[in-house]
């Protein structure tokens, strides 16, 4: 994989973060990004995994990928495993192949016993153990890791490490970030410091350097005695003139264990401060000094193919409708929908006047569908989706989704209207024929549930980002689809109503062919700003 001149900005005009980016990262390869909070390092991570796509210059040979976010959410509708078996499936595994991955890496991760937890009822770290192991389970041949092992346990750290070495023994990248500098050191094949919007070559960490120390400020019982064994065998001072109080001194790697060993204590120690002590950081190395890898000793292995694109379509679709479903999102839609039927469709109307009214009701059901579609994930496991994917796919897989739920609708009203209506014009004196007048329904219902997708994909985001202003737009945007001269709904539903006036049934086939264009034309632009902003 290579980046040549890459440069990224804040949304799509906004300060450059990084720019003139030069990178090689070859197969067999670990890499660590280094640099302070805030400097961009997250962000040419998402560079790196494909989330999105540089301002300017070029990433070309990017192979099969996986993510771990630096924070991931719990608000994902799925168990664990659920969860995990999903992914596999984006990633491209077959069902039980994914399953049987899932219950080995939560194995390994010291999560099975939460194999069937729903992932809002998972702690930190266990939700941590699980985007991980998403992550490993597709053995890719990319593997980006942002602060991966913040909120593991020791174990599950160390299992981390092993799985990092033994993807890169087999042939795939590695690239990480991580704020405790002892984190693989001497194993990292080439380490990068990003400073003012672009990378400099860092001085490598020798292996045994403890990294940063943190300074563990706590209180207890006067006459309560630390518990033993404490991790990392922090250095103890007590405050003379207050024996309650006490300061640890010990790493980076252990302050996490040692605070929980210090909370869970019996009787508990009271945390009143944390701090990082400075530790000076190594001049960086200059460019012909750069750690790298041999590459001459590390015969190039070849790339492994993806999984089908069909394939991965179809299974972030059954993700995503999976994800809808057990939301419960779907029912308000379906509850206004129905009572706009309930209401304006009546036993023994005229049939076309009928599948006029329900095709029009179904144009903003559909974009409230849409919207629904393209915004239920948090980001953090959009991200995860994107970098297996491609972010243009994830936003198309959404789309597709929410269009598909639309026309089930569709289909549903348009039955339940050739059940109750009279197959008659308006004034009870033409017969209409049936087959005629439900092949006109449905593609009457086809044209406003693909305009009313179109209305809600452009008035979500990536287009529209803040709520009201989405929310707004598509009620507006709806309205102006139903009632604008010229508009494809508008003209099949008209079709409809005024064919029930001599009891002609007319096939809305010239605007189903203009909603068609404009929908692809929607789909291509909001994917593509996909990839731009997130």
């Amino acid at each position: 994989m290579i980046l040549r001149d890459v440069g990224r900005r804040y949304g799509l005009r906004g300060p450059w973060v990084l720019r003139g980016l030069d990178l090689d990262l070859p197969a067999h390869t670990l890499v660590r990004i280094e640099g302070a909070n805030g400097v961009g390092k997250s962000t040419l991570l998402r560079l790196l995994a494909g989330i999105d796509a540089p301002t300017e210059g070029r990433v070309t040979g990017r192979p099969r990928t996986a993510y771990v976010p630096e924070r991931f959410p719990a608000a994902l509708p799925f168990t664990a495993t659920g969860y995990l078996v999903h992914m596999g499936r984006v990633h491209g595994l077959a069902t039980a192949e994914a399953a049987a991955r899932a219950e080995e890496w939560l194995a390994r991760f010291g999560a099975a016993g939460h194999a069937r937890t729903p992932l809002a009822e998972l702690s930190k770290g266990t939700s941590q153990k699980v985007v991980v192991a998403q992550a490993l389970l597709a053995e890719p041949d990319l593997l980006v890791l942002d602060e991966a092992w913040t909120g593991l346990d020791m174990v599950a750290r160390d299992e981390l490490d092993r799985a990092v070495a033994k993807r890169v023994a087999d042939g795939a990248t590695v690239v990480f970030v991580d704020h405790g500098r002892s984190r693989l050191a001497g194993r990292a094949d080439a380490a990068y410091r990003l400073e003012g919007r672009t990378l400099t070559v860092a001085a490598a960490v020798p292996p045994g350097d403890p990294g940063p120390a943190v300074r563990i400020e706590a209180t207890g019982q006067a006459s309560a005695a630390l518990p033993s064994g404490l991790p990392g065998a922090p250095g103890v001072e007590r405050d003379t003139r207050n024996p309650a109080a006490i300061q640890l001194t010990t790493t980076v790697a252990h302050s996490d264990p040692l605070l929980h060993a210090l909370i869970t204590a019996r009787p508990p120690w009271h945390i009143t401060g944390l701090s990082r002590l400075p530790v000076p950081v190594p001049a960086p190395a200059s460019a012909a000094a750069a750690p790298g890898p041999d590459r001459r000793a590390r015969p190039a292995t070849p790339t492994r193919a993806a999984g089908s694109p069909v394939r991965g379509t179809s299974a972030l679709m059954r993700c995503q409708a999976a994800l809808l479903g057990r939301s419960q999102r779907w029912l308000a839609p379906l509850l206004l929908y129905a009572a706009v039927l309930g209401i304006g469709v009546q036993a023994g109307q005229p049939l076309l006047d009928s599948l006029g009214y329900a095709a029009a009701a179904l144009l903003p059901v559909a974009a409230w569908l849409l919207r629904l579609c393209v915004t239920q994930e948090p980001p953090a496991a959009r991200a995860v989706t994107a970098a297996a994917v491609g972010p243009s796919r994830a936003h198309c897989a959404s789309l597709i989704t929410g269009l598909g739920c639309a026309l089930v609708l569709g289909a549903a009203g348009t039955g339940t209207v050739l059940l109750i209506s009279e197959p008659v014009s308006t004034d009870h004196t033409v017969t209409v024929p049936l087959l005629s007048a439900a092949l006109a329904g449905l593609l009457a219902a086809g044209c406003s549930a693909l305009l009313g997708a179109a209305v809600g994909a452009l008035c979500a985001r990536p287009v529209l980002h803040r709520h009201g202003w989405s929310l707004g737009a598509t009620v507006l945007g709806s309205l102006l689809a139903l009632v604008t001269d010229g508009s494809p709904a508008k003209a099949a539903v008209t079709g409809l109503v005024s064919g029930s006036l001599t009891g002609t049934v007319r096939l809305p086939l010239l605007p189903l062919a203009a909603v068609l264009a404009v929908a692809v034309a929607v789909a291509a632009l909001t994917s593509r700003i996909a990839t731009l902003r997130e």
